[in-house]
């Protein structure tokens, strides 16, 4: 009978230190899958920096995260993972909102000394120096150390074969002749800078960005016989390449006469994209 009785506290003593160590051993609880999620795609959000495609790890980190913390807090039980669900939100605000910041930072920059150029390039081509115009008609490249006088020189002494390749240097100059003849052929005529129509990076260049812009311009004056209408439009198609803080504009080609809003980019030749020597 004694022996009975042990055997039955040792039984309930064991008993209660198997309840006691249980309840000292931690819960196991899963890692939640979408704030795993929010934190590789926070990571990703980086690259924004480089192609405004990643906004979209950005959007995915934040809303994840969110996610995460509402079904770890559904079932607390279950699940864990509130630190990496917080670390994901963070890393796709921070990298989103500084990415976006810099771009639309950048964009003011260089609408504001795209319109610049635009205005004086409205003065230049009245000028009555054609050197002038092709000035600004030219890569940099193509007019370093020279002068306006020097240009012009070279442009009307060159062969008609050189002279077509400098044209295509230059960018198309027919339509720049055609401008410049209504507002060299009376005083009365004169042209204005309306608006950017469009301003953005051109692709294919290498490791040199280059942007473009799409300058609207107004002519004004009495109407002639070549010229019947009072009011007409232009387009200079511009350039530039960062210097520095700054860039360098140039003016690729000019359309004239055009209609507000209708420019098509000319179709890109067919090939690997890098100028052969025929």
């Amino acid at each position: 009978m004694a022996t009975d009785q042990k055997a039955s506290i040792i039984d309930t003593d064991n008993e209660r230190a198997g309840s006691a160590i249980e309840n000292e051993l931690p819960t196991y609880r899963a890692i939640s899958a979408n704030a795993i999620l929010s934190l590789v795609c926070g990571g990703l959000a980086v690259f924004t920096f480089a192609d405004p495609i990643f906004y979209l790890f950005s959007i995915l980190a934040v809303g994840l995260g969110f996610w995460a913390h509402r079904t770890i807090r559904r079932y607390p039980d279950i699940l864990t993972g509130h630190g990496l669900a917080n670390a994901g939100i963070a890393l796709g605000l921070v990298f989103g909102l500084a990415s976006g910041t810099i771009a639309g930072v950048q964009y003011l920059v260089r609408s504001r000394q795209a319109e610049k150029f635009a205005r004086k390039y409205a003065e230049i081509l009245t000028s009555p120096s054609m050197g002038e115009v092709l000035m600004y008609t030219s890569h940099p490249d193509s007019v370093k150390d020279k002068t306006s006088a020097q240009l012009l020189k070279e442009f009307e002494a060159s062969q008609s074969n050189e002279r077509r390749k400098l044209e295509q240097s230059m960018g198309p100059l027919a339509q720049l002749f055609g401008l410049r003849k209504r507002l060299t052929g009376s005083k009365d005529q004169h042209v204005d800078f309306v608006r950017l129509e469009s301003l953005g990076e051109e692709e294919g260049h290498g490791l040199e960005v280059q942007i473009f812009a799409l300058a609207l311009l107004q002519v004004n004056g009495p109407g002639s016989r070549e010229f019947p209408e009072k009011q007409q439009f232009a387009l200079a198609v511009l350039k530039a390449r960062p210097k520095g803080r700054q860039y360098e504009w140039w003016t690729e080609s000019v359309r004239f006469p055009y209609e507000p809003k209708t420019f098509v980019a000319p179709a890109k030749p067919a090939g690997d994209g890098h100028d052969h020597a025929h």
